[in-house]
């Protein structure tokens, strides 16, 4: 049975609503015309079954008159006159039978009865016993329907006009007998088949009318109300499934309030969904033009998803990778503490990034930063992981490269002033700690101008280079070897073995450094000159030992170059004075101080001046004449030397021209500093 409904309900679903409404209004039309048929013929029954009682109560009547009759005449107690009195009542018109059964009390009046005047009926016994006349269909034992009636006698006090029996000898109120008439409803029933045949036929026929002209009428309205606008905005729906066009609408007419609210509400639907499509496909875009890999997970760690960037960073495909978990990548370079960290603090905060290393499809390990977020949908449900990371190989590579430019000589490797100074402090720090000593020492090698000016620039900085290699060859692992500078290096050594052990360091510094050169074929030499302060013997700071260091190194160039010095607090005054010449040299200068001297060159022979030879003097206003072997080094180490040459020839030219104005014909030299030929022109 469930089976049957189910199939039912799924035609009833296969159907139209227009085929919906027919069937519908067909099938109240047919409840409709059978009530009104069951009741029409209900009644008219009814109404027939009516007319039989009168009947049967008219016959009853009849009979209990003729019998009033016999009695009064005296011809009651013949058993054949009541039979004629039956037979004539019961030839009347639809009585099928009629019977007269008497009570037992007017047996003595009566005589003896016939035997179908006694009956042990029910029906009978029962409308004896409560005077009620008694009334059931039924059919005859030949198969006709009949009615048959059950009529009481009653006993009266006053003859006239009532139905009784020797009403003087009966006691009042008292049944005397009952008249059993079957009345015959075969007619009646046929007038109601035939009744019932033709308003069958005519309620077929009048539904039939009936139902085509409301299935018209209602047909002509969803058409024009409900099927065509309905159809325009179906063929909008299947133009925007068909196209694609989010862009179109559904057409609103005006005409049809329920129809019209639809499609505003689909127009607004499409409208939501083309916003939203439009932020999907921005979305998908924007996650496939990432230059970050986006991988996301099922809450059971399967990945669902990865994006362009995932595949070109880890080499593995979309197809290669779904459904399995993210540990493909793992590789190996963290330990479970780790990993169990990372999804402690997934689990606490729901997020975690940081530096992770892992190995691509070829095998390839790498450093990504990636970030690790958690994913709940509307319940509040873990429903995914959503990983997006980048490759930061390159960009380690450009920190540590930066790192490096920061830190080291571009062109030696060697650590620079930024580092040593990192260094230093960490060193000082120590050293302090374990009032142990450090050293440090200022290198500067011997006429290195010379071979950068004589061979280039290139030469040079291979020189360099390779005279950096010799200095990391001669000290220990923890010591720092820095470059300060053009041909200067500074060394930093941590916790040295007194004076006798850097001496020993030193030593082997020049030995190193003056071994030939081999470059480009040519075999060259240089020298070093070292400075070495002891801390904390020659200073308890950066700033002081390093000054210190740079004063002895000084020292070691003006007392013959290729030797090292140790500080001494002679040094710093020298230091001190070179500082100050040099300061009052450019003051000098540009107050006009420096004086030229000239010294004839004299002929013995033609006894005659030939030329001048210009000397150079300084005459200071605190301190006199300055000797020139004192401030020509200073000069010629601070630079100075360029403006004072430039000075020097300004100056002889002159004099030169106005001798020549007066009638000397004297040549003038200049002495010309060689830096000043190799960076200065002599266009004066």
């Amino acid at each position: 049975m469930r089976l049957f409904f189910s199939s039912l309900t799924a035609q009833w679903d296969k159907l139209g609503v227009q085929w919906r409404l027919h069937l519908l209004i067909q099938i109240s039309l047919a409840i409709f015309f059978i009530c009104s048929l069951h009741w029409v013929v209900e009644k008219l029954d009814a109404q027939g079954v009516q007319d039989a009682e009168n009947q049967a109560g008219e016959v009853a009547d009849g009979l209990i008159n003729g019998l009033n009759l016999l009695m009064l005449t005296g011809r009651i107690s013949d058993p054949e006159n009541r039979e004629l009195l039956l037979h004539k009542t019961a030839s009347g018109k639809n009585i099928k039978s009629l019977h007269l059964l008497r009570a037992e009390q007017v047996s003595a009046q009566y005589g003896p009865g016939l035997p179908h005047e006694h009956s042990d009926d029910v029906t009978v016994r029962q409308v004896m016993a409560s005077g009620l006349p008694a009334y059931s269909r039924m059919f005859a034992p030949d198969g006709t329907p009949v009615l048959r009636a059950v009529i009481p006698f009653v006993a009266s006090e006053d003859f006239r006009g009532t139905n009784c029996l020797s009403c003087h000898q009966v006691k009042a109120g008292s049944v005397n007998g009952v008249a059993d008439i079957s009345i015959d409803l075969s007619s009646h029933e046929q007038s109601v088949s035939v009744l019932k045949q033709w308003m069958w036929s005519g309620m077929l026929l009048f539904q039939l009318v009936l139902s085509v002209l409301i299935s018209s009428f209602v047909s002509v309205l969803i058409k024009r109300h409900v099927s065509k606008p309905v159809n325009l905005l179906k063929s909008t729906m299947e133009e925007i499934h068909l196209s694609g066009d989010l862009s179109l609408r559904a057409g609103i007419e005006g005409q049809h309030p329920d129809i019209d609210r639809m499609a505003h509400t689909f127009n607004s639907l499409i409208g939501n969904l083309e916003f939203a499509t439009e932020g999907i496909r921005l979305l998908a875009t924007v996650v496939e033009s990432s230059g970050e890999a986006i991988l996301i997970c099922d809450a059971e760690l399967n990945i669902v998803f990865v994006n362009g960037a995932f595949e070109r960073i880890t080499g593995y495909t979309l197809q290669e990778v779904l459904g399995k978990s993210p540990r493909i990548l793992k590789s190996g370079h963290q330990d479970a503490q780790f990993y169990r960290h990372m999804w402690q603090e997934l689990n606490t905060s729901g997020a975690w990034q940081g530096e992770i290393y892992n190995r691509k499809k070829n095998g390839q390990i790498y450093p990504e930063w990636q970030s690790i977020s958690v994913v709940r949908n509307s319940k509040g449900e873990l429903s995914n992981y959503l990983s997006i990371f980048m490759d930061i190989t390159k960009r380690k590579e450009a920190d540590a490269h930066i790192q490096r430019m920061a830190n080291y000589d571009a062109l030696t490797g060697l650590a620079n002033r930024n580092l040593l100074n990192d260094r230093f402090s960490h060193a000082l720090s120590s050293a302090s700690r374990q009032h142990a000593k450090l050293a440090v020492m200022y290198l500067d090698l011997d006429k290195f101008k010379d071979i950068n000016d004589g061979f280039g620039h290139a030469v040079g900085d291979a020189l360099l280079r390779i005279a950096a290699q010799r200095l990391l060859h001669c000290v220990r692992e923890g010591d720092t070897v820095a470059r300060q500078g053009g041909d200067e290096f500074i060394l930093l050594l941590p916790d040295v073995d007194g004076y006798e052990g850097v001496t020993k360091v030193a030593q082997k510094l020049l030995e190193a450094v003056a071994a030939p050169y081999s470059i480009d074929g040519q075999e060259m030499f240089v020298s070093v000159s070292i400075g070495i302060g002891i801390y904390p013997d020659d200073g308890v700071d950066m700033g002081g030992l390093f000054r210190n260091a740079d004063a002895a190194m000084y020292t070691a160039k003006q007392e013959g170059r290729s030797c090292y010095r140790f500080f001494t607090p002679i040094m710093n005054e020298n230091a001190l004075r070179r500082i100050t010449l040099q300061n009052r040299l450019r003051h000098a200068l540009r107050n006009d101080e420096l004086e030229l001297y000239y010294q004839p060159q004299f002929n013995t022979q033609s006894q005659q001046i030939t030329g001048m030879e210009a000397l150079l003097r300084w005459h200071d206003a605190k301190e006199g004449f300055i000797s020139p072997a004192e401030f020509i080094p200073v000069a010629e180490d601070s630079g100075l030397i360029l403006s004072i040459g430039t000075w020097v020839l300004q100056r002889a030219c002159l004099e030169a021209k106005a001798w020549h104005d007066r009638g000397y014909k004297i040549t003038i030299s200049v002495n010309v500093s060689g830096r000043q030929f190799k960076e200065s022109n002599f266009d004066i």
